[in-house]
């Protein structure tokens, strides 16, 4: 028989029927060894791997309106800058619909979707619509509406200020918008504007400018049009209309730049972006017949009367009927947006950095110092008990097993700051730190411009021209050149010359005798022998 050697026998392992395990073919000797060699890399794989999640990219993504685009890519910026993993981090300013569109991927809007969302977040000024919800809940899925901040939808217009007479601006109620909206208006000078402006002398065709694909600012629009007009505005509600009249834009910089570039438009945009870009605001009438503009409105009074009326469901349930349209107040603004995030309930798919991640942009988004980030964007902030409704919302959240979450560095933390998941506000990207600097001038020269101007409205040039008859020509440029030298001050004078009718013509300026006329006088003073 066969005898098996396993610890060395001298001489009788030399048998011939000796099964030796001390022999062995190279190929075995190097199938061991590297059998070795990826059992070590195997575990220095898995090494790799923690290290990776730990240090490695972790990334965040989102779409949806544009109007908190500047905000999100704020808060992006800082949170890129504040920790030591490397974040890849982005928003999309793609318009409330899509975003939500994005965010349910129902396969019967889109063939490629399959009801997993392509995105870690969506945002909107509106809630998710009931089908859209409807569809993500019979995927088996559950979101959360999380509100972060509030904002105005009000309205723009660019009619020139020479034509809106004494008062200086323009005044509109929601049936005015829903006529001029739909083209039941047509001209500024209708005899329904002129009842609300009567020092208004434009009568030019109105140029109506809308949004085009599904935009929350529609939405929240025409819902008012249709809540407080319902006999003028017959054309339904939503974010994508179908405009009987107007120019189509796309997003707010879109609606921005048509009534910058066209006289007597009128649109509808995001205040703080209007704002933002020195447009001229139309002043709305609401609920308590006071008009108004919305950066002297409250505009979280209408959040205020909801949450004291309990309109706000759990973070869970089905928002789309949730509105803080045309309430109640004095200051209050009638077209009042929430601005919502859109979460999945269960991130325990979700990779853990993402999920921390998300959870740490939304925490911040809630945060004091998000919620002034958020004013300083020209949003306003949401009242106390909206915050922690955000806030128990996100402790609903089912986690990734191996989740670790961010915690937040304000004061030093001496060595527990150098952690992998620390928010650090030790910490700070060159590019903010010199936005904060130019800001900081910017400040200072806006204050120096101002002195300056006050310093030139008393010292500097003061200007008188006139016009008409030739005959004390001689006695006015006499007179004006003693005035210019007896005064400290620089003074521009000038008499021109031309003859007594001209004076007239130029005094009166009369749009009837001169098409470039608006009956405001050219001159200061005029001079006839008649």
């Amino acid at each position: 028989p066969f005898t098996v050697e396993t610890d060395t026998q001298v001489i009788t392992g030399q048998g011939i029927f000796v099964l030796s395990s001390k022999r062995e073919s190279f190929a075995t000797y190097e199938r061991k060894a590297i059998e070795e060699r990826l059992t070590a890399l195997v575990a220095e794989s898995e090494s790799l791997e923690t290290r990776v999640a730990a240090v490695g990219n972790k990334q965040m993504h989102g779409s949806g309106t544009t109007n908190p685009s500047r905000l999100f890519w704020e808060v992006m910026e800082l949170l890129e800058a504040r920790v030591k993993s490397n974040l890849v981090l982005s928003y999309r300013a793609v318009g409330s619909s899509t975003g939500q569109r994005e965010f349910v991927c129902d396969p019967t809007d889109y063939a490629e979707c399959n009801s997993e969302a392509l995105i870690d977040f969506g945002s909107g000024d509106i809630p998710m619509t009931a089908d859209r919800f409807n569809a993500l809940t019979a995927s088996g899925r559950q979101m959360l509406h999380i509100p972060f901040a509030l904002g105005a939808i009000g309205v723009w217009h660019s009619v020139p200020a020479t034509e809106l007479g004494a008062a200086g601006t323009l005044e509109l109620d929601a049936c005015l918008l829903a006529k001029i909206f739909s083209g039941q208006i047509t001209t500024w000078g209708d005899p329904q504007i002129k009842a609300l402006n009567p020092d208004l002398v434009s009568t030019a065709p109105i140029k109506v400018a809308h949004r085009k694909l599904g935009s929350s600012s529609t939405a929240g629009f025409t819902e008012y049009l249709s809540l407080k007009c319902p006999g003028s505005w017959t054309l339904g509600s939503g974010s994508t209309i179908n405009w009987p009249v107007g120019t189509e834009n796309e997003g707010s910089g879109g609606m921005t730049d048509y009534i910058k570039a066209n006289d007597y438009a009128i649109g509808y945009i995001d205040s703080g972006h209007a704002i933002d870009n020195d447009l001229i605001e139309v002043k709305l009438v609401n609920k308590n017949g006071l008009a108004l503009f919305s950066k002297d409105a409250d505009i979280g009074a209408a959040a205020r009367i909801a949450l004291a009326n309990n309109d706000f469901p759990a973070a869970d349930a089905d928002w789309s009927a949730v509105n803080l349209y045309d309430r109640p107040g004095n200051t209050t603004w009638p077209i009042t947006m929430v601005s919502y995030l859109y979460l999945d309930k269960n991130l325990s798919y979700q990779d853990p950095g993402t999920a921390a991640l998300l959870m740490a942009f939304v925490e911040f988004l809630l945060s004091e110092e998000g919620q002034v980030l958020a004013e300083e964007n020209l949003f306003d902030r949401l009242p106390p008990s909206l915050i922690q409704f955000g806030l128990d919302a996100l402790g609903t959240v089912t986690l990734p097993e191996d989740y670790l979450p961010f915690t937040v560095e304000t004061d030093t933390q001496v060595i527990t700051g150098q952690g992998i998941f620390v928010l650090s506000s030790k910490r700070e990207s060159f590019a903010t730190y010199e936005r904060k600097a130019i800001e900081e001038r910017l400040t200072a020269l806006v204050a120096e411009s101002e002195s300056l101007e006050t310093r030139v409205a008393a010292v500097g040039n003061k200007q008188m021209h006139g016009s008409g008859t030739t005959n004390p020509s001689r006695l006015f440029w006499e007179v004006m050149e003693l005035l210019e030298a007896r005064v400290k001050s620089n003074l521009v004078l000038s008499y021109r010359a031309v003859g007594s009718s001209t004076g007239q013509r130029e005094f009166v300026c009369d749009p009837t005798d001169y098409a470039e006329c608006n009956s405001e006088a050219l001159i200061d003073f005029g001079s006839g022998d008649i």
